[in-house]
């Protein structure tokens, strides 16, 4: 559900715009609409088309509704670097600096506020269900999920080896200590 939640917020930031843009298409089937028929599209295809529009235009205004809920039941810290990282995209490094705190703390931070987030998310209805049946057809929505979940697995993946590394320079030391004292 994590991978959701980042999406999310990684997309609120275009949900307004999408909502708009359905409005103009839809505003714009209806009113050339005598147009469309004539180039052999009938009004049962144009009158199916404008509710599938509607119908996404419904489930982006409840994601950015979601997503709102979600943030103003934050606290005040967590909603702002939230806010940062996700929606104005603010390097990390300015974000510390911002909130006067180091680099490794404002992860910390990052990733608690996430996962208030998360729990928000879904105390709001917007569990891992919720997003599968609902956004399984937004290609779009889809391929931000598969590129959030790519993007945390290397992050999973590269602090992986770089604690592998860690435990294998600490074993080396060990070792290396134990045969000095050994000899």
């Amino acid at each position: 559900m994590k991978y959701w939640s980042k999406s999310a917020l990684s997309i609120y930031r275009y949900l307004e715009k999408m909502v708009n843009t359905i409005d103009k298409i839809v505003l714009d089937t209806g009113k050339y609409s005598n147009q469309n028929i004539q180039r052999n599209q009938t009004t049962y295809y144009q009158t199916r088309k404008m509710i599938e529009l509607i119908d996404r235009k419904r489930k982006m205004i409840n994601l950015k509704i979601a997503v709102e809920e979600a943030l103003g039941s934050l606290n005040k810290t967590d909603r702002r670097i939230l806010g940062l990282a996700f929606i104005d995209g603010v390097k990390s490094e300015l974000i510390a600096q911002f909130l006067g705190v180091s680099i490794r703390t404002f992860f910390r931070k990052k990733m608690k506020a996430l996962e208030n987030f998360n729990e928000q998310m879904i105390e709001c209805g917007f569990d891992l269900q919720f997003f599968e049946t609902e956004y399984s057809t937004e290609k779009w929505l889809l391929s931000v999920y598969d590129e959030v979940l790519s993007k945390c697995n290397k992050e999973e993946d590269s602090l992986d080896k770089v604690v592998v590394k860690r435990v294998l320079n600490e074993i080396s030391q060990i070792e290396f200590a134990y045969n000095s004292f050994i000899c």
